[in-house]
């Protein structure tokens, strides 16, 4: 009797260590494949960035008259300047060629991370904000007033997994940068 009590014991401690062992494994591949999609997020965001980059500051660095510059007030996340929302995130993708930074603003889409078989979408919106020497942005700090030869563009990145299912980020990633105008 004590024999077999002693083997239920150590089949159990076994058991136990085994599942201890399969847990830390689940675990460490659920982290290595999170920091994946991370890394692949924080790739869209700045494949993004590199397009809005290559655009010109604004439409008076085009030599465009200044009748056709943005109004100071309108330029807010609240008026949803842009146009449409529909500037072209990626080469070869849908969407308005847009020529200036601002007109990025409000733009939202899909952005491909290109991979050995399918490509894995992401979802990507751009924010657009003037922003004063100290970082702030201009329309909430008081700083200092709209326009300025700073502007603030934020991209947030969140995987799209097809067939409608959760997404794998459990949070989207956010990549900004300050672009300023000497």
């Amino acid at each position: 009797m004590r024999q077999t009590l002693l083997a239920l014991v150590a089949l159990a401690a076994a058991m136990l260590f085994s599942y201890q062992q399969m847990r830390a494994r689940s675990q460490s591949q659920f982290q290595t494949y999170s920091a994946e999609m991370e890394q692949m997020a924080l790739g869209v965001g700045m494949q993004t960035m590199e397009v809005v980059r290559a655009r010109a500051f604004d439409a008076a660095t085009l030599g465009v008259p200044e009748e056709t510059i943005v109004p100071t007030g309108e330029f807010t996340l609240e008026s949803g300047f842009g146009i449409a929302g529909n500037c072209q995130l990626y080469p070869g993708g849908s969407g308005t060629d847009c020529s200036t930074v601002e007109e990025f603003h409000a733009t939202s889409g899909e952005v491909p991370f290109p991979l050995a078989s399918d490509p894995l979408w992401f979802d990507v919106e751009i924010e657009v904000h003037y922003v004063c020497a100290n970082m702030e942005r201009a329309s909430t700090s008081g700083a200092c007033t709209p326009p300025t030869s700073r502007k603030e563009v934020v991209v947030t990145v969140q995987d799209d997994p097809p067939g409608g299912a959760p997404p794998r980020l459990t949070e989207p990633i956010t990549y900004s940068e300050v672009f300023s105008y000497p």
